[in-house]
């Protein structure tokens, strides 16, 4: 074979290109759309979350700077979720706002406890149980616990996603805050 026969050879096949770039879009694109799309499901999942998390945290900072709780403050309190979960819809997140207190043996037991948006109450009097090395003798904390369900755009193949949080915070202006109804 001549230099001159493989050099016509290769051009002849380098300029052949019948469908091969449309043969490796078939190819890559499925991929490159479970990637793309997998990608933003996971970067607002966890948007998400971080909203839920700011939500708790925020309200038991704001619940803990009461000195007592009216329904009417309680209502004000839960009410701020909106605010702090936007531009989220909050018509699946419940959240519970309860008094947590402690006896002299630092048995936790729940003082009261109000729900919003159909989360289920924590009945007085009944036992917690506190995280390693919070529980303190005869001190009350507050307790903000929420959840969220998350449907992602492709809910379809996933479905929801529940999201859970829950903070303890001591009250910051007065040793309990004694709920008023």
């Amino acid at each position: 074979m001549t230099t001159r026969t493989l050099w016509l050879w290769w051009s002849r096949w380098r300029a052949d290109q019948c469908g091969a770039a449309a043969v490796e879009f078939a190819l890559i694109l499925p991929l490159m759309l479970v990637l793309y799309v997998g990608g933003a499901e996971i970067s607002q999942a966890a948007a998400t979350y971080r909203k839920v998390t700011d939500t708790t945290v925020e309200l038991a900072n704001i619940a803990s700077q009461y000195t007592t709780m009216s329904a009417g403050d309680v209502s004000t309190v839960m009410n701020a979720s909106s605010q702090i979960m936007a531009p989220y819809p909050t018509h699946s997140l419940q959240i519970v706002l309860s008094e947590i207190t402690t006896d002299a043996n630092s048995n936790a037991t729940v003082t009261w406890s109000q729900p919003y948006n159909g989360a289920a109450a924590l009945a007085p009097g009944t036992a917690v149980t506190l995280p390693s090395g919070l529980a303190s003798p005869s001190t009350s904390y507050m307790l903000v616990q929420t959840q969220y369900a998350f449907v992602p755009v492709i809910s379809g193949y996933i479905g929801t996603i529940p999201m859970a949080n829950q903070m303890y915070i001591l009250p910051r202006q007065s040793p309990s805050i004694p709920y008023t109804g």
